[in-house]
């Protein structure tokens, strides 16, 4: 009898006791562990690029780093997948949690770059370690191609199956090997990037292997760079282009309440409206905010609402915001983007520090994301010019800004003349954009406030509360006192001048004043 009750004590310690493997959640989130943003290499764009395309995915995406991951995070925070992006492989950066975390996880891997771990090796399968290559990345479903730059890294190589996402072709024997490999709950890019070939089947492969299905559409053309200093007759050529050769397109157009009463103003929104008339659809791009306080939520709220009102008045409806990437990941930014149920995510601007204020690495994305990805980086694809793409994606360019880059833009336009476009303002799907009159738009039918109108008809608006207070920074507080001080020196400086000025004169003027004869 003492032997049972051993024995069952034994069990129960080696029970409790064993290594309890991390099960994945059935919800739609995926865990992005990085080693080094790289910078020197640009690294921190191929972050960015591959937190909008999860998003476009309709998966909730949670960014960190190696250096930063705590045990146990794979396992509270009810993930689906994890990616493992190896971005500077040289640093041969680790964290034993997160090895740890990941080798017990029941859910789908992605290793992303190069250091794969043998474990990974052998969850993948069979593979050659090439180095110093030259490949040609082929799209066999789309009869596609592109040459891609010599390569100095060693990339493990995995023959091409069923399973498999593009084909590598080495330059120097010819030898096929999978671009994208999936081997049950592992799956392995050599590389991502979100643009051309590369970033296309690097899209496919994470819909197939997240998702479980991929969907092929076209890309939306988006012009951007619109603001209200654009030249409006270059605006006016171009979207008039584009209409007589039958290109469905769509503008992510700044908007601005400020100074209504200025013709320019009216004639900027009355050249929106001439082209969302003809059929353009409009993104209401956000503007930059270059130092964030605790009242920017407040104030891009109320600028949204006056910005649609002004717009909304000339007969310009608004049925989508377009932000740059970081914005995801504030949550005052962020914020905004929930505002409407249809988002263009945007590289992120070099020109000015992307500076947050509510920093968080979470994003859950809105009904429907779409990615930006220039056009022109697919120039060097050959083969099929009519592209279809796993996740909503818009191809973007610049507005012309002169006669010379508008000729460019023409030529661009007569490479493609195959491709097939997706038209939103044709789109069935029903998409809002809230604010204190929400804008909804289906198969290009709008209504405001839920009151149907007609592209380009003038709609008055109820008049908002009136703005409150902006809350100065740090900086421009004591930029202002700075300029407070000045002033009252400069005032205090002129009334003593002002004061000897006139006291010399009246000195001078007694010197010359006839003195009369004493009595």
């Amino acid at each position: 009898m003492k032997r049972l009750v051993y024995w069952l004590f034994v069990a129960v310690v080696l029970m409790f006791c064993r290594t309890t493997p991390v099960q994945a959640a059935a919800s739609n989130r995926v865990l992005l562990v990085y080693d080094s943003e790289n910078l020197k290499e640009n690294g921190e764009q191929t972050i960015d690029s591959l937190s909008r395309t999860l998003a476009s995915l309709n998966i909730t995406v949670t960014v960190e780093k190696f250096s930063t991951y705590r045990a146990g995070e794979l396992a509270r925070g009810h993930f689906r997948g994890v990616i493992t992006l190896v971005n500077w492989h040289q640093s041969r950066l680790t964290n034993p949690h997160f090895e740890k975390d990941r080798a017990a996880f029941t859910g789908k891997k992605l290793h992303i770059g190069q250091n794969l771990t043998a474990a990974e090796m052998q969850a993948l399968g069979t593979a050659v370690t090439l180095t110093h290559q030259q490949y040609t990345l082929v799209d066999p479903a789309q009869n596609s191609q592109q040459l891609i730059p010599f390569t100095s890294d060693q990339w493990p190589m995995f023959p091409v199956d069923k399973n498999s996402v593009g084909e590598l072709v080495q330059q120097s024997t010819g030898k096929h090997y999978a671009f994208g490999t999936i081997n049950g709950h592992q799956a392995y890019l050599p590389a991502y990037r979100d643009t051309g070939l590369m970033g296309l089947l690097g899209t496919r492969l994470l819909a197939q292997f997240f998702i479980g299905q991929v969907t092929a559409q076209p890309p939306v053309l988006v012009l951007t760079g619109i603001t209200p200093v654009s030249d409006l007759k270059l605006l006016k050529q171009t979207t008039r282009y584009l209409h007589a050769q039958g290109v469905p397109y769509a503008l992510s157009a700044t908007m601005t309440a400020a100074n209504p009463q200025l013709p320019e103003h009216a004639a900027y929104l009355r050249t929106l409206a001439q082209a969302q008339v003809a059929g353009a659809f409009i993104f209401l791009q956000v503007p930059e905010v270059y130092d964030p306080s605790a009242q920017t939520a407040t104030i891009l709220q109320q600028q949204l609402n006056a910005q649609l009102a002004a717009a909304a008045q000339q007969g310009v409806f608004p049925g989508a915001i377009s932000a740059p990437g970081y914005w995801m990941f504030d949550q005052l930014f962020s914020q905004s983007l929930h505002q409407a149920d249809q988002n263009l995510l945007l590289a992120n601007p070099t020109n000015y520090a992307l500076n947050r204020y509510a920093p968080t690495n979470g994003y859950t994305p809105s009904l429907r994301t779409l990615i930006a990805t220039p056009w022109t980086n697919f120039n060097a694809v050959s083969g099929s010019r009519q592209l279809t793409f796993a996740t909503p994606t818009a191809w973007t360019i610049n507005l012309p800004t002169s006669k010379k880059t508008l000729q460019a833009f023409r030529q661009q336009v007569r490479q493609w003349t195959d491709q097939s476009w997706w038209s939103l303002s044709a789109d069935p799907a029903v998409m809002t954009v809230r604010a204190s009159q929400a804008i909804t738009v289906s198969a290009g039918q709008y209504t405001v406030a839920g009151r149907a109108v007609n592209v380009g008809e003038h709609v008055q608006v109820k008049k908002t509360a009136a703005k409150a207070p902006q809350t100065a920074s740090q900086v421009n507080a004591f930029t202002r006192f700075q300029g407070n001080i000045l002033l009252i020196f400069i005032i205090v400086a002129l009334v003593i001048l002002t004061i000897f000025l006139l006291y010399g004169r009246h000195i001078y003027r007694n010197q010359f004043r006839r003195k009369g004869r004493k009595p």
